[in-house]
């Protein structure tokens, strides 16, 4: 009798894991509750995807366990990470520190992924389909031989609900399963909780911030190379900003968001130059004929400098001779340290990630194979292990994905 592997959700931790048990004898049969899979996948990297990046490492993840975080980044896999790309006939080019799509299109990489996935001959795939309940066999509900050895799953798909029958489980539920179905997270996590596992603390990350009243809202539309800092815990994050009319987005902004939960914080909006040298290269010129307003434009946008130069009351007119110093006191700390308060992350469904999951202590991390429970698997971002943007979540889907696969692989020979 064929063995037989359940894994529920087909983001890039589903996908991948389905690919690479492509040697698997049995049947892999992967759920989703989307119209396709792969929907989220599109999106990443502004539509471009962003695979992997240079600067890979456990310092650029966050968990409850940072030990198990850095045990996990021990496995060959993690340094070996371009080869699963290249196995799964992903190709690639490199943009400064990130890995993106040689074609730059997300939506057409994840039609050739499904395309790859639909032609494996080992793989069934539900679409719309929801899964609402998983569990052990030997918990009452179902009859069947070897009980305490398999799983069931529950599912409703075309208004009808069935159930089937597995000798493995894998938990790739991530991101979506958090958005599509809001709810608290006993509803959301129901799965995981039903096997004896946790759930640590749960919130949105890499998502936008927003302003209240929105001080920048005319300025929505405009990216700038700044900086997000949190003058409480001296968190710093560089890099590019977008200006919306609900607040502030862009990767800087999108990491930034996965270290705070809010609160008080500072923008400044050049990024690479600090507010001393900036001061001392302004007072440069004050014997010239320089105009205020042209030496701003060296380092802003346009409209960022006459915004700056209107909420300090600076004629467009005015030379740097001509400035009052305490004048030019306010814009630098407005250049350099303008104040936030009550700043909130966006809602889930506006998030790229969930930071939280299952705990890293609860699972084998060389193995992804949980503690409690023989034959459960946890991969992607279902686990408490977080990214930052530019590739460090997918890389991560795949990564564990990777594991997970050889482990059941490895325990079958």
């Amino acid at each position: 009798m064929n063995m037989k592997i359940a894994i529920i959700g087909a983001g890039p931790a589903g996908i991948f894991t389905s690919f690479f048990l492509r040697e698997f004898s049995g049947e892999v049969v992967l759920f989703e509750q989307n119209a396709d899979i792969g929907e989220k996948l599109k999106l990443t990297g502004g539509g471009k995807m962003n695979i992997t990046n240079s600067d890979f490492s456990c310092e650029k993840f966050s968990s409850e366990n940072e030990r198990l975080l850095k045990n996990l980044f021990k496995s060959p896999w993690v340094r070996n990470r371009e080869n699963l790309f290249d196995e799964l006939g992903m190709k690639y080019k490199w943009e400064g520190s990130r890995a993106i799509l040689a074609g730059e299109s997300a939506m057409d990489e994840v039609e050739r992924l499904r395309e790859v996935l639909r032609k494996q001959k080992n793989l069934n795939i539900f679409t719309g389909c929801k899964v609402v309940d998983a569990g052990r066999m030997d918990d009452g509900r179902m009859d069947e031989e070897r009980i305490g050895e398999k799983f069931f799953v529950k599912f409703v798909m075309g208004g009808e609900e069935k159930n089937e029958v597995f000798d493995f489980l894998i938990m790739a539920s991530g991101g979506m399963f958090r958005i599509k179905d809001m709810g608290s997270a006993e509803k959301l996590y129901k799965i995981p909780l039903s096997f004896g596992h946790s759930i640590t603390k749960l919130r949105p990350s890499l998502c936008p911030i927003l302003l209240p009243k929105n001080p920048l809202k005319d300025l929505a539309g405009i990216s700038f190379k700044g900086c997000v800092f949190c003058p409480e815990n001296k968190l710093k994050v560089c890099g590019d900003i977008l200006i919306t009319h609900s607040g502030i987005s862009g990767p800087a902004v999108l990491d930034f968001s996965s270290m705070i939960s809010g609160g008080k914080f500072e923008l400044c909006f050049i990024e690479n130059l600090n507010e001393e040298n900036f001061q001392k290269e302004f007072w440069k010129n004050r014997d010239g004929k320089i105009l205020v307003k042209n030496f701003l434009h060296k380092f802003l946008p346009n409209r960022i400098c006459d915004f700056l130069m209107l909420k300090n009351g600076i004629a467009n007119d005015l030379k740097i001779a001509d400035i009052n110093k305490e004048i030019f006191k306010k814009l630098s700390k407005d250049l350099f340290h303008y104040e936030f308060i009550d700043a909130k992350l966006s809602e889930y469904q506006f998030a790229w990630t969930t930071k939280g999951g299952v705990p890293l202590n609860e699972i084998n991390v060389a193995t992804f194979e949980s503690r409690l429970c023989k034959n459960l698997y946890f991969v992607g971002e279902i686990l408490d292990a977080n990214g930052l943007c530019g590739g460090y979540n997918i890389s991560f889907a795949a990564i564990s994905g990777k594991i997970a696969s050889e482990g059941i692989l490895k325990n079958l020979k």
